[in-house]
């Protein structure tokens, strides 16, 4: 009889239900929490198996022996059946008394809509944690066996695009692509099973998937800890985007260089060759290897003049670039012309590293200059004979020669062309520059040049270099021809049609000279608002878009404006090809010749569907809204010893907040809730819950507000989970003849109360889960008495959580000493005051969440 007394002792000091088996499974002693738990009382249980149902694997075993054969000391997922049919979930863990559990069982069992942010072991490292990872750009994530999200760092936060409010206590799946994602569950759940490890305790390249659906590369790293007897893991994460792109950019740059047709040479300080690539190897006949190490004089022909090396050296070394054709020889003994391009590469501090030679095979060119020189005769032969103006200029770029058509083009005579730079006589210096780059043929080059008399003339120059034996420079020969006229137009044009291409309207322009009007031009903003390509727009005309909604009286209105010759504005029904309707806004104008005959009209057609619904939705919002705040209490409630007031005010048309307060039975029920939410559902559960608190007040008997939210919950539930909703609630019943307060919370904001002559605020809180977040949920049921001159104020938090344009929050505390300021105000100057203070607080900002505010003076 004395181990009864003890067992049970030690069994209380349990912070889990604890239930001590014999070694065949049967119940022996619970402690009270066991009770709660299976809502049985120990007797009913004494001396039969333990209700509930250990799940190993995966798979639920219903076995007596499963209790012996369980790891030990391992919390594993348990289903308990309890008194009342309803079954709950629970971690647990056996621990065997004396050998192999001859002496008897110890279960250990922790419910599982138990926050793990209780256990101290877990919120520690956790603070450690983060600490470490706040500042860090690395993501830090910490999961539980389950892959539920406990941790989730600031790095974490700016990597994967989620807030840690969203990803707390969802799965980690969310923050992997497919097909790793549906895979993550069964990874655990096998891991759990078998022990096998595949990727904790290494670090390997993974993919991560971002709020926005982007997937992006990245480096995790999985560690394992155990705490209190259970498993978590840590998970850091390191972006890998940049690096990816710096690598793929290295790999293009390097393929670049080394696909290049144009020869590159690196070499040394010293002219020692570092690398070619196979285009240089190509065009000198050696190999990498014959030239790594060697110098460029390999290549020298003998017949370069030596100066010119030594300008190219003087040049490159000083930190100059040097541009220059060099006549080298190949492998084989063949000459051959290059133009290269040499330049030095320096160091981060300035200092010439490496020079980098760009050569390119000339030879061919060098060959045409003979073909240029027997051509020269006749070009001066036909100068003579045609009107375009006709020029040579020397390598300088002066003028050695003009025909006689200058003085149409410039209004200027040979004369006084020659000896001028064509430079000169550019309009603002553009246009080409024989100077600038290595002399070569052109052709086509649209010039700018200033005509005598201030205007602008445009030419099309097309010429040539003539080089000497020796390859230099001797003289420029060319001609231009005038384009100024189709210049502008084309300019014009080109505007006009880019302007039309570009715009997000549609544009679609119809021949008015022809029957029938056809179109001869659509843009491709038309063609995408509609969903028929450009030319089938112009084979089969507007009419296309016409179908059984579209108003008749604006297709009259648009045929008869064609008709006519005159403009309209019209809106009507239009359908795409997919057969969907869109509301076209159609504005048509008349373009009429110098004669004033309308030749083409131009319609203008723009898709405001979007406007037209954005406002209908907005007329329904506010009728809505108007709606919902007419069913909140019109005025102050007054009755003995009590007067109750009330507002809200919604951050958008309509809110989720909501409050209400009535006579009932003598007493004063006070009822203040917040959706999830601020829309149109919103308001609609609110609507649905204050119908049921009505007729829930109308039942026969005195209801105490614990039991209004235990009811209310199991009443909304299904409509809650539906829509995915839920609601937090403080109900509250005034009874005047005692002044008691009995009240109850659904996770709610707790209520403040300041006595008649307090300095500060007393918060009045209760136990009690949101409603629409699990059934049969229990309230806790309180009651306090209040005095004469004591005052209540229950409020949403949109209050606590209105912030300023820093972003800091209006608080408790300044709610407290708005409170405290207004204490001697009546219950509707009091919540005006607050809400102006609020407001007041957030200066330009305006409110993220709805506010509601109710306040009870006691007298």
């Amino acid at each position: 009889m004395e181990e009864r007394p003890l067992s049970h002792l030690l069994l209380e000091t349990a912070t889990d239900a604890a239930c001590l088996m014999d070694a065949s499974g049967r119940v022996l002693a619970m402690n009270r929490r066991a009770e709660t738990l299976t809502g049985y009382g120990e007797e009913e249980l004494a001396g039969r198996p333990f209700p509930g149902r250990l799940k190993i694997g995966g798979a639920e075993i219903d076995s007596s022996l499963t209790w012996r054969l369980a790891p030990a000391r391992q919390w594993l997922d348990v289903s308990v059946r309890r008194k009342d049919e309803t079954e709950v979930f629970a971690t647990g863990a056996i621990w065997r008394l004396g050998k192999g559990g001859s002496e008897g069982l110890l279960l250990k069992l922790r419910p599982e809509d138990v926050s793990s942010s209780g256990d101290a072991a877990l919120e520690d490292i956790k603070i450690k944690l983060d600490a470490i990872f706040s500042g860090m750009a690395d993501g830090l994530v910490v999961i539980d066996e389950r892959g539920r999200v406990l941790l989730f760092s600031a790095g974490a936060e700016k990597l994967f695009g989620y807030a840690a409010e969203e990803v707390l206590g969802a799965n980690v799946k969310l923050l992997m692509p497919s097909p790793y994602r549906e895979a993550h569950d069964g990874y655990l759940e096998a891991y759990r099973r078998t022990g096998v490890r595949k990727i904790i305790g290494v670090g390997r390249e993974v993919a991560g998937r971002r709020k926005d659906g982007s997937v992006f590369p990245m480096y995790l790293s999985i560690g394992e800890i155990w705490l209190e007897g259970r498993r978590y893991f840590v998970g850091v994460t390191h972006d890998l985007t940049r690096a990816k792109s710096v690598e793929g950019r290295l790999w293009m740059l390097s393929a670049a260089v080394e696909q290049s047709p144009v020869g590159v040479l690196i070499s040394d300080r010293d002219g020692a060759i570092q690398y070619v690539n196979s285009a240089f190897s190509r065009l000198t006949g050696y190999s990498e290897d014959e030239l790594l190490g060697k110098n460029p004089s390999t290549f020298k022909s003998g017949h370069t003049p030596k100066a010119q090396y030594e300008r190219l050296w003087d040049t490159i070394t000083s930190g100059g670039e040097w541009r220059g054709e060099l006549e080298d020889r190949r492998k084989n003994g063949e000459l051959y012309w290059a133009y290269d391009i040499i330049t030095p590469l320096r160091d981060d501090h300035g200092r010439i590293r490496h020079f980098l030679a760009l050569q390119q095979d000339v030879t061919e060119q060098r060959r045409d200059k003979e073909a240029l020189a027997q051509s020269e005769e006749r070009f001066r032969k036909v100068a003579q004979m045609v009107g375009e103006w006709l020029w040579e200029q020397d390598a300088g770029g002066r003028y050695t020669y003009s025909s006689d058509a200058v003085r149409d083009i410039l209004g200027l005579s040979p004369q006084e062309v020659i000896g001028k730079t064509y430079l000169s006589l550019f309009d603002g210096g553009s246009g080409r520059s024989a100077q600038a780059e290595r002399p070569q043929p052109f052709t086509r080059v649209v010039n700018c040049y200033r005509h005598r008399d201030g205007r602008r003339i445009f030419t099309e120059s097309t010429g040539a270099p003539i080089f000497d034996e020796a390859g230099r420079l001797v003289k420029w020969r060319g001609v231009d021809r005038d384009i100024t006229d189709r210049k502008n137009y084309e300019d014009a044009l080109r505007v006009r049609n880019r302007a039309m291409e570009a715009v997000n309207v549609g544009i679609v322009i119809c021949d008015a000279r022809r029957p029938g009007n056809p179109n001869i031009y659509v843009n491709p903003a038309l063609a995408r608002m509609t969903g028929y390509t450009q030319q089938e727009l112009l084979e089969g005309g507007m009419h296309m878009l016409q179908g059984p909604g579209t108003d008749r009286e604006a297709i009259e209105k648009i045929r008869h404006a064609l008709a006519a010759g005159e403009g309209c504005e019209v809106t009507l029904r239009n359908y795409r090809k997919n057969g969907e309707a869109f509301w076209n806004e159609l504005m048509i104008s008349p373009v009429p010749d110098e004669t004033g005959a309308i030749t083409h009209f131009i319609g203008v057609q723009t898709d405001v569907t979007e406007k037209r619904r954005a406002e209908e939705n907005r007329r329904s919002l506010e009728i809505a809204r108007e709606i919902q705040l007419s069913l909140l209490p019109g005025e102050p409630l007054r009755v003995a010893r009590a007067a109750v007031a009330g507002l809200c005010a919604p951050a958008t048309h309509v809110g989720g907040d909501y409050f209400d307060y009535f006579e009932n039975a003598g007493a004063v029920d006070i009822i203040v809730a917040d959706v999830s939410g601020h829309n149109v559902g919103a308001a609609l559960i609110m609507t649905e819950v204050r119908s049921m608190v009505r007729a829930r007040a109308r039942e026969p008997g005195i209801t105490p507000p614990a039991q209004v939210l235990h009811d209310l919950n199991d009443l909304l539930y299904d409509d809650l989970t539906r829509a995915e909703l839920f609601i937090t609630m403080f109900s509250c019943r005034f009874e005047p003849e005692s002044r008691t307060l009995r009240f109850g919370s659904a996770g709610h904001n707790p209520a403040l109360l300041l006595r008649a002559e307090a300095a500060d605020c007393l918060e009045l809180d209760a136990d009690g889960m949101v409603l629409g977040a699990k059934r049969g949920v229990a309230f806790e049921d309180r009651r306090i008495t209040l005095g004469a001159g004591d005052r209540l104020l229950l409020y949403t938090d949109g209050v606590t959580e209105a912030q300023d344009a820093e972003g800091a929050f209006f608080g408790l505390s300044r709610l407290c000493d708005s409170f405290i300021a207004h204490r001697r105000e009546p219950p509707e100057r009091i919540m005006t005051a607050i809400l102006h203070d609020v407001r007041a607080f957030c200066g330009a900002t305006p409110l993220s969440d709805d506010v509601a505010v109710v306040v009870l003076e006691v007298s």
